[in-house]
Formats: structure tokens, sequence, C-alpha cells
């Protein structure tokens, strides 16, 4: 029996890169130490509590302040963690991730397959698929940037799919993109609408110096249908419940957030060696396969990878971004200009379904191992949260006045179990440009409290103090007429 040696090797490479791409993904969810759970989650509960019982709120639930207005950017995302959980409690909304993860995979190997046309490899798109969706693990949690980015990618795709039949119909769906982003979560709406925007570039060819009238005019007849989508996706961003203020949430919230530096994903690139680390990484990726393909990607994928590498710089809640971005570079790279037999086509369905489904499974069991973690915080172990943390809820009551806390992540969950606070870690909402009520903006006076030591906490007005275990005894030092209320989950309540 004779054997082939090429197609064996052939084969094996495929076997091989198949294997990789899937342990890959599979690995994804096991990055995040804290599994699928989150801080955030416990306001984000709270908030779809409102939503689906109250209804929208413009007025802050939240605080300890009457009148203070409020504009909830992810409702759509709260209301939905929300009813995960009267369906099927924390586990329900720790497994809840699976569903829009996977849609976001589906949707950038989709991308990643429509730039990368390599019939005889099909596995190449898989494997470069799985690496540049790598970086999302650190968004694998019930926070509501993982709808965002199934956005964004479905979004590219959309205006491929417009670049490659000339059908205009199909941008009929970017309004779509737009109304769901800004309901999803309203800071990163303008990002689809941004990468939608960068089609209108004309590519190498379009225009020619020889007969430079004819062919501008021509280049911006074929792209009023896209500019009139991206302007309806501008217009669609006011179909929010908060309307002018929904759609510029972005603009309203910088200054506040970044307020201290406290907020570490809000910080540059370069205050952080191992975000550094990744961004050079991913812009040295996409500049090493352009070299070595001897080929520039099309001009909208050179902009928006541009404009990706410069918002993952200043920003390292933007990282993901120039990640993910590079990666389609990469996809362009290896483009072999051929069309997709139909054979390759199916391949490439069956890989992605299967990473799709290894991905689901993989966040499925990282989100129920996260609910029985042992832990002295708030971000896991929350089935037993609840009656850890009883106590402090109820030596608080329901109008304990302003209460300090080390660890400002317990604020979020104090939200979750109706005690009034007066500040958490969106700094953002108790702003003035949001709130329109800077009295009871308290986010400023906690950071400015972490250089000036326990004992100026009473003085500054504070009722109440949350210290973690590892800090009693430096606390009563400085505080030494505080009264010890409470304990739970490696905390202790002092009243001041």
């Amino acid at each position: 029996m004779r054997i082939d040696a090429e197609r064996l090797v052939h084969g094996a490479c495929t076997a091989l890169a198949l294997l990789l791409s899937m342990a890959i993904i599979a690995m994804i969810p096991a990055i995040r130490p804290a599994g699928t759970l989150d801080t955030d989650g416990w306001f984000l509960l709270a908030s779809g509590r409102e939503v689906v019982e109250s209804g929208i709120p413009t007025t802050n639930p939240f605080t300890a302040v009457e009148g203070q207005g409020i504009v909830l950017q992810q409702w759509l995302h709260d209301a939905w963690l929300y009813l995960c959980w009267r369906a099927a409690g924390y586990t329900g909304v720790a497994v809840s991730v699976a569903i829009p993860a996977a849609l976001a995979l589906c949707a950038y190997t989709g991308a990643v397959c429509r730039l990368a046309r390599v019939p005889r490899y099909p596995w190449v798109p898989l494997l470069i698929g799985a690496l540049g969706f790598s970086l999302m693990a650190s968004y694998l949690s019930i926070r509501p940037s993982i709808w965002t980015a199934a956005l964004l990618f479905v979004a590219i795709s959309i205006c491929l799919e417009w670049r490659h039949s000339a059908n205009p119909r199909c941008l009929l769906a970017l309004p779509i993109v737009s109304l769901f982003s800004v309901n999803l979560q309203a800071a990163l709406w303008p990002m689809p609408a941004a990468a939608a925007a960068c089609f209108l570039l004309p590519e190498k060819g379009e225009i020619s110096t020889q007969a430079i009238a004819e062919t501008l005019h021509a280049w911006w007849r074929s792209r009023l249908p896209l500019l009139a989508a991206v302007a309806g996706m501008a217009a669609e961003s006011l179909v929010n419940p908060y309307c002018i203020d929904g759609s510029l949430y972005v603009l309203c919230s910088l200054s506040a957030a970044s307020y201290g530096g406290v907020i570490l994903e809000l910080n540059p690139v370069w205050v952080m060696p191992a975000a550094a680390l990744f961004w050079g990484a991913s812009i040295s990726v996409a500049f090493v396969s352009c070299c070595l393909a001897r080929r520039f990607p099309p001009r909208w994928l050179l902009a928006f990878w541009a404009a990706s590498a410069i918002a993952g710089a200043l920003a390292v809640r933007c990282l993901w971004i120039t990640w993910t971005v590079s990666f389609l570079v990469v996809a362009v790279s290896v483009d072999q200009g051929d069309a997709i037999g139909p054979r390759v086509h199916c391949l490439l369905i069956a890989g992605k379904a299967v990473m799709v489904l290894v991905l689901a499974f993989s966040i499925v069991n990282s989100g129920l191992n996260s609910l029985d973690s042992e832990t002295r915080g708030v971000e896991t172990g929350w089935r037993g949260i609840d009656s850890d943390m009883a106590q402090i809820v109820e030596a608080l009551g329901d109008n304990p006045g302003r209460i300090w806390s080390e660890d400002a992540t317990v604020m979020n969950y104090l939200e979750w179990a109706r005690v009034p606070v007066t500040y958490d870690m969106r700094p953002e909402i108790w702003s003035e440009a949001i709130s329109g009520d800077a009295k009871a903006n308290d986010y400023r006076a906690y950071v400015d409290s972490l250089e000036g030591g326990y004992g100026v906490l009473k003085e500054d007005g504070w009722t109440w103090a949350i210290l973690r275990d590892s800090n009693v005894k430096r606390f009563g030092k400085a505080c030494p007429g505080a009264e010890k209320a409470a304990s739970g989950r490696g905390y202790v309540l002092y009243r001041l």
C-alpha cells in the first residue's frame, strides 16, 4: 500500500492545529481566577431588579440622598441578568455568560473566515480566531462588555458582506446593531459605528489619478448606502430610555471615572507592564504578518486597527479591541485571494460550531466552579454570601448614613442588599454630569481618604467603616473609639 507522505503531513498538521485551537478556546475561561463572576455583578443584579420590578429609573434607587439622577447605561443587560437569577438563582447568573460569549466567538470567527480565504488550509482561520479571541478571557464575565464585542464583530461581518455582494440591503442591519449596543452598554455603542464608518474609506484602485473626477464620483455613489446606514446607527443611539443622556454617556463619564486612577483598567498601558506587553505583542504580530505576506490590510481595517491601537494604549479596558483587531489584520495577511470551495466552507462552519460549543461548556464549568470558591471577598463564592454578610447588612439598617468601605466593591453588594449608599465603583453615575447633584458624590471623598489614613474618617463625616480582617489592628490604633458592630466574609463593620 502506497502512502502519500504529503497528504499524511497535511492531515497531521490539520489535526494538530484544530486540537490547538480547541485547547486555546477551552482554556480561555480558566484564565479568570474568579470564573464568570465579578464584583460589578451585585450592582448589575440590583439594577436589573429595579428595571424588572419598578421600571427603568431616572432617579438613583441606591443612594442615601433623595432626588439624585441616574443613567443605567446597561439596563437591558441588567434585566437579563436579574431574570437569569430569578430563573435559576446565582447558578443562572454564573452560567448566563455562555450565551453572549458564544455569540461573540461565532461573530469573531465569522469575520476572520471572511478575511482569511485559504482553501488549502481550512484550519488557519480557526487557529487565528482562537488566538485572536484569547484576550477576551478577562471579559468572559457577567459584565456587559462581551455583548459589545459580539455586536462589534457582527457589524464588521455585515460590512464585509456588503463589500463582497454589493447588496445595500445588508446594511439595513447596522442600525439594529446600534440599537442593541446602546441599550446593552451605552458607553461603547460608538465602537460598531466607528468600525462601519471605516468602510467609507476608498480602497486601493478605487480612485485613479488619471480620471479623478469620475472615480471620485463613483466612489462617493458607492458609499452613499453605507453613509446612510452609519447615520442611522447614530440616530438609533437615541432610542434608549435616557435618549440623549444615554447616547452621550461615554462623554459624560470619562473624567469622573478616571479620578484618582483607582480603577486600574482606565489607566494607560504604560502604567501596567503586563498590559503593555500584550499591547506590544498584538501590534507586533499584525505588523510582522503584513511584512511576511508583503501586503497591507484594506484601508478600512488599517484605519480601525490604528484607532484600536490608540484606544488600547490609552485605557487598559480597551486592550481587547487592539488584540482582536490585530488578529483580523493577521487573517488578511494569509488570504490567498481564492474563492472558498463548498467543502472548505462546510469544514469552516463545522470548526466554528465545535469551537463555540467548547467555549460554552468551558464557561459553564468555570461559572459553576466559581459559585462555591473559598473566598474572603465579594467576587466569588456567591452561594454563601447572603448568609455571610447578613450580620453587616442587619447592623447597617435601612438608613445607615454615610458608609466608608476599604474595599469599594462591598458597596455593590450593599446595593443588592437594599442598603442605601453614597458611592460605589461607578463614579460616573455619582458625578454631577449624570446625577445632577454634586453634593451626593462621595466617591472623590473615598479616593482622597485612601491617602489620608483611617484617623481622618470620623472628622470627614463618615458614620460607618467596613475594614478587611487583615487591617483591623491598624484601624483600632488609628480609631480607638470605634465600636465593632458586625463581621462577615472577611470584613468587619465599625461604627465611628
